[in-house]
């Protein structure tokens, strides 16, 4: 099968380009960063395609991975160039600015998917790991599809208002805590801070610095993109608010209350012992790691 990535020189272009590559597909990507995707064409050998327009026409199944904010753009500017025997992909982790243009070409008799890979372009083997899909227009040939493609995947069937709303709390949300979290740290002494940090702190830069390693534009989408962003982030500094106020006023019985509540919440899900547990296995892990790499 000819796959036609848009978008291939992006992180996670890159990610599906190697994956086809290794299951024996015929990739072309096309990409505006011309200079990265010629360099990616050199090292895999593949071709490169000049335009979005001409990426679609070579291609059996075309692959958008584009920021969120283009998509439609891209998809549009497609739509003239597709075959009747093509179908159409796009990864965003948004799906509410995308939607009503995938309808549009799927009403065509395209076949289309909107999937949400649920990792990054970090992972190596995508065997047991999880990918959203949102129906558009055929659940069940779309779950087909997705399944024939990423056989070793967990495609996870989700709506279109449920997905964008847990996009919000587990993407939104944790991107804006973690970026002031790094404004606030970056006018620090960070080496200083690193050296007396404990374990929390340490597993929480983490997290921090991976997430402000990111294309800027990729965490723009995802906070200005998701129409239920707005919300929760109002949610969440309304209980940072409350949280701060009995911190400033020493009400030691209010910040217990407001502590105890929360951890009662989360333990009718997790055993909270052996999350604590599990933040130090990683660390070890991710030591022993770093270990094994300074002395081959």
């Amino acid at each position: 099968m000819k796959v036609a990535i848009i978008g291939g020189a992006g992180k996670m272009g890159r990610w599906f380009t190697r994956y086809f590559i290794k299951h024996e597909h015929e990739v072309i990507i096309y990409d505006i960063d011309e200079e990265n995707a010629r360099k990616i064409v050199r090292k895999w050998g593949i071709r490169l395609a000049h335009s979005n327009s001409e990426a679609a026409k070579l291609g059996d199944l075309i692959v958008i991975c584009t920021p969120i904010n283009v998509v439609p753009k891209v998809l549009e500017e497609i739509r003239e160039s597709l075959s009747q025997s093509a179908a159409v992909m796009e990864i965003s982790s948004v799906k509410s600015p995308v939607m009503s243009i995938l309808r549009r070409i799927s009403s065509s008799g395209i076949r289309v998917l909107s999937v949400h890979p649920l990792f990054g372009p970090g992972i190596e083997d995508p065997s047991g790991e999880k990918m959203a899909l949102v129906p558009v227009h055929n659940v069940s040939s779309e779950i087909s599809l997705a399944e024939n493609l990423f056989p070793s995947m967990k495609i996870l069937p989700i709506d279109l208002e449920k997905h964008d709303y847990i996009m919000a709390l587990t993407l939104s949300l944790t991107h804006f805590i973690n970026i002031v979290l790094a404004s606030v740290l970056a006018k620090e002494n960070l080496r200083e801070l690193k050296n007396l940090g404990g374990t929390t702190f340490t597993m929480q830069l983490l997290i921090s610095e991976s997430i402000m390693s990111e294309d800027p534009n990729l965490c723009t989408s995802i906070q200005m993109s998701n129409p239920y962003t707005i919300q929760y982030l109002e949610r969440f500094l309304s209980e940072a608010e409350k949280l701060m106020r009995h911190i400033h006023d020493e009400d030691v019985k209010k910040f217990s209350e407001f502590y105890r509540e929360a951890s009662s919440a989360l333990s009718k899900y997790e055993n909270l012992s052996d999350a604590y547990e599990n933040m130090y296995r990683v660390l070890r892990a991710l030591r022993n790691s770093e270990m094994n790499t300074s002395n081959p």
